[in-house]
């Protein structure tokens, strides 16, 4: 009996030590992240549940461990002391973490360590799906050849159309707003499509333009409008806007106009015409003479400010010299702002025909001859008077 009893008291005392041995059996899972999908650049709350399924558990600690593309939002708590977790319970805490923007769409493991009872830290590893809720598409880049267009000539744009979002989009139609009249679409229409564009990924739209003669030299703002489906077939619309610079080189004429002159080796006035045979309008327009051998300047000033010179329209500028030689030719140059204020000089040498009366046959008669026809028609008035009276 003694013997049996024995044996019962080392069988129970065995099985305590061996439920003493299992002790606590603490285990950590995900059990749910919102929101889900998680979304590039934006926080998701992460719910970490430990379960015990041991004996009583105590310090029990869980943390978040930091790795691309999930890291702590600023002033976020990564380390939590959860106490005691008794036999058979759970505890659940909240993380808030941080989604890299340029994560891609996909899977991808986040990360936290647990421990108890005082032990080593057990690694808990998840995946997590992440996958942006809105696609984006913008015009990355564009480009005109030629740079600047000539008005009634034509230049090709090309536009660079980049899938800044995470999933891809379709369906995709750009289009050009051409209202205003000045440009018009050469070889197609204002609309094109393209079927896909892949996340991250480019494509390319040109469109030949043509402008009108009548363009004014100026920048044009042209709307563009980029409308397309997402993978949801969500419908999608963007707007943008690009520039084109519409120029001209300047083309100026400098001519003279008329002199005046009595002799040819005496001072007289140059009237100048500068006319603006160009499309562009042109700014600050002054006019130097240029002091040389051949002539010598009277005028107050070797400069004459003409201002703004439109285009297809002319201004006359006057200066008084005396020439020093037979055919003098004048020396010129003009200084002047485009309608984008870049400074251009243009130089002249003109000859100078300088005509007199006399070269035109118009020879003017003396005063002493007038003053001498004078007295003789009153001498011969004064003598028929007195002959008159005499009969």
């Amino acid at each position: 009996m003694k013997k049996i009893i024995a044996l019962l008291i080392s069988f129970m005392l065995c099985a305590l030590s061996a439920y003493a041995a299992g002790g606590a059996q603490v285990k950590a899972s995900i059990l749910r992240y919102e929101p889900a999908p998680a979304e590039q650049g934006n926080t998701a709350d992460v719910w970490v549940q430990l379960t015990n399924s041991g004996t009583s558990a105590n310090k029990v600690a869980v943390k978040f461990v930091p790795e691309y593309p999930f890291s702590l939002p600023e002033e976020a708590q990564g380390e939590f002391d959860l106490g005691t977790i008794a036999a058979t319970e759970s505890k659940v805490q909240k993380f808030s973490v941080f989604v890299n923007p340029n994560a891609p769409n996909g899977d991808r493991n986040i990360k936290f360590q647990y421990k108890f009872g005082g032990g080593q830290w057990t690694q808990l590893e998840t995946p997590v799906t992440i996958q942006t809720q809105n696609a984006g598409l913008i015009v990355d880049e564009y480009t005109a050849a030629p740079s600047q267009i000539i008005p009634g000539q034509t230049s090709s744009v090309e536009l660079k159309l980049r899938n800044v979002g995470k999933i891809a989009v379709k369906n995709v139609d750009v289009s050009i707003d051409l209202a205003d009249g000045k440009f018009s679409t050469i070889g197609s229409g204002a609309k094109k499509r393209i079927e896909h564009i892949p996340a991250g990924k480019t494509e390319l739209v040109t469109f030949t333009l043509a402008s009108d003669t009548s363009t004014e030299v100026k920048v044009y703002a042209i709307p563009v409008t980029l409308s397309y489906q997402d993978e949801r077939n969500k419908q999608m619309d963007e707007t943008a806007k690009i520039s084109l610079v519409v120029n001209a080189k300047p083309e100026l004429s400098l001519t003279v106009d008329s002199t005046t002159f009595d002799k040819k080796t005496l001072p007289g006035t140059v009237s100048l015409k500068i006319v603006n045979k160009g499309v562009a309008n042109l700014k600050y327009v002054t006019v130097r003479l240029v002091q040389t051998s051949q002539y010598e300047l009277l005028s107050p000033s070797n400069e004459a400010y003409v201002g703004n010179l439109d285009s297809d329209d002319f201004e006359t500028v006057d200066f008084t010299i005396k020439p020093l030689v037979e055919k003098p030719r004048l020396n010129l140059q003009i200084e002047f702002k485009d309608t984008y204020n870049l400074d251009f000089s243009q130089q002249y040498d003109l000859p100078l025909r300088i005509i007199t009366a006399k070269d035109l046959g118009k020879t003017k008669t003396p005063w002493s001859t007038i003053l001498f026809a004078a007295l003789a028609s009153a001498v011969v008035i004064y003598w028929l008077l007195n002959r008159k009276k005499k009969r």
